[in-house]
Order: structure tokens, then C-alpha cells, then sequence
């Protein structure tokens, strides 16, 4: 009689393999660490604190909170881009904001450059025709410094600016052109086509505010149109 094999794989033991690498691991980080002339000190305070004159380690510095707080943006001037030979021809036929004060927005899920007195569609936004909106997830601003003409400074958001916002009016709500939608599937028989439209929303860039804080932008009311006339009180009741 022939004799079955038993062809099951037993598991390797893995606790002693793991505990020696890690002990190899450890002996070349320690090796490295003595040849680049880090003490262990040095290693462990740069991770929990500063280490002052004489290896002591001295948490005061890194403890102590800051008594200024950070600004949510920084301020640049303009860089001068650097020289293109390649396009120095085209470079008169192509339009440049290079003088215009505009701002980068984000609405609708997307980033957006406006300028003040532009007209913009998006996707639908949720206000009557009339009202006035705003925005205040501001990441760039670009605009002129004082009087000057071609003086300009840019404000970055880290992510957004603080304290700006841009104020716009709706103008109408529409929707947008024909939109053909074609679904196949091979070798199924399966094949659909229909239009939808989407609805839209065009409004109007009143001005982009560099505001200060949560005083500037709250300071005044933002004046609209009510779809139905609103009592300023309640009547009285009998």
C-alpha cells in the first residue's frame, strides 16, 4: 500500500525572527548614530525638548506658549517671472493679469479667480435674485499698495485669508445648455441616451474686502430680497 503524504505547510515561527531583527535594527541605528557623533542624549531631547549649554534638557522654551498669534496668510510683493525666449512672441497676444487686483475663490467645490465687476455662473446657489452673498473662503488676494499704479501685493491663505471675503449679488437662476448623456454596455443589448439640464445661478462681484477679523465682517447687515414679505415684529396676540 502506498502511503499518503501529508502535504500541509506548518507555520514558521515568527517571534524569534521578529525579535532579532529588531535587535539588528536597533545595534545599526545605534552604530550610525555614534559615527555621525550624537550622543543619546542629544537624541532623545531632540525629540521632548531643547537642550541647553552642558547636555541639560530644558523644556521652558518649548513649553511656553507664544504671545503673538499666527496670521492665517502671508504677504509677498509680485515676483518678476523669469525670462521665456520661447514665447516672447506670443507674450503681446495673450491676455495678463499682470495689472488687474483679483482674488482666488473657492465655491461650488472649486477654486475660481474673480475680479470686482465680473459676471460668473456656477452651480446652483441657494437665494433669492436680488440678495446679496458672500464668500469667504478667500485663498489669494492680489492688490495695490497705496497710490501707486504698479505697486501690487499678493496674500497667500495658509489656507485661506484671513478676515477676507468677497461679496457678490445673484442675478438670476438658469439652467444650462443641452447635455447629452449615452450609456453602452457591449454584447449586453444595453444602450440609453437621454438630455438633462443643470441648473445654474449668474451673480455679479460687487468688491473684494480685505477685511480685519470677525468685526469686519460682521459689522453691517447684508441687504436682500425676501421671496414673501416679513413681519419686523410679531403681532399682538389676543
Amino acid at each position: 500500500m502506498s502511503r499518503a503524504l501529508n502535504t500541509e505547510r506548518r507555520p514558521r515561527p515568527r517571534g524569534a525572527l521578529a525579535v532579532s531583527t529588531a535587535f539588528v535594527a536597533a545595534g545599526c541605528c545605534a552604530v550610525v548614530l555614534a559615527t555621525a557623533g550624537y550622543q543619546p542624549s542629544d537624541v532623545f531631547s531632540h525629540f521632548a525638548g531643547q537642550v541647553s549649554t552642558g547636555g541639560q534638557l530644558s523644556l521652558d522654551a518649548a513649553a511656553a506658549p507664544s504671545a503673538v498669534a499666527m496670521r492665517a496668510y502671508s504677504t509677498a510683493p509680485v515676483a518678476e517671472p523669469p525670462e521665456d525666449l520661447m514665447s516672447i512672441k506670443q507674450r503681446a497676444l495673450v491676455p495678463s493679469a499682470e495689472h488687474l487686483e483679483y482674488a482666488v475663490v473657492e465655491y461650488s467645490g472649486r477654486q475660481h479667480m474673480v475680479v470686482e465687476g465680473g459676471m460668473y455662473e456656477t452651480y446652483f446657489i441657494r437665494a433669492v435674485p436680488g440678495a446679496k452673498v458672500r464668500f469667504n473662503r478667500v485663498l489669494l488676494m492680489k492688490r495695490k499698495v497705496g497710490d501707486a499704479k504698479d505697486e501690487f501685493e499678493i496674500s497667500v491663505g495658509q489656507p485661506l485669508v484671513d478676515g477676507a471675503y468677497v461679496e457678490v449679488t445673484i442675478l438670476e437662476h438658469l439652467k444650462s445648455e443641452d447635455q447629452t448623456i449615452f450609456k453602452h454596455k457591449k454584447k449586453k443589448h444595453y444602450m440609453k441616451r437621454w438630455i438633462v439640464n443643470q441648473k445654474l445661478t449668474r451673480f455679479r462681484i460687487d468688491k473684494i474686502v480685505m477685511g480685519e477679523g470677525e468685526k469686519a465682517l460682521f459689522s453691517e447687515e447684508v441687504p436682500g430680497r425676501a421671496p414673501y414679505p416679513l413681519w419686523d415684529s410679531l403681532p399682538p396676540t389676543q
